[in-house]
């Protein structure tokens, strides 16, 4: 498993900065029982991830810190798996990033652990698309 001091990065995905914030905040009630460190990262005001970008998504994410022991893993999962139209974005410190559905989190419910858990050092470790 994963450093416990590590910070890992959390995105919620949406092209409705609403709701992608209503979501991420649903995470972060559940997470933070069970990790006091989570933390919401929102992004700057008005600023959309990739806009500008010609090509680039169009969503916003708003993000959750934390440190991504294996109950906090267990309870992500858990919650994507609910969401079967959501996208999440993991971010591990080395910088490689899972892109992960709800319907993947029901069909694979170890899938955001094994990435977390990888130590980036073989080709598991490159950014997933989903």
């Amino acid at each position: 498993m994963p450093d416990n001091h590590a910070t890992y990065l959390i995105s919620v995905v949406d092209d409705d900065p609403l709701r992608a914030r209503k979501d991420a905040r649903e995470l972060l009630a559940a997470l933070g029982e069970v990790d006091p460190t989570a933390r919401l990262d929102l992004p700057e005001p008005g600023g959309l991830f990739g806009a500008g970008d010609k090509g680039g998504p169009s969503a916003e994410t708003v993000g959750l810190l934390l440190s991504a022991g294996s109950f906090v893993v267990a309870l992500v999962q858990t919650w994507l798996a609910r969401v079967p139209q959501r996208t999440i974005v993991v971010k591990r410190p080395d910088g490689a990033t899972l892109h992960v559905t709800g319907k993947e989190a029901r069909e694979d419910d170890t899938l955001i652990e094994r990435f977390l858990a990888d130590d980036g050092d073989d080709d598991a470790s490159a950014p997933t698309a989903g």
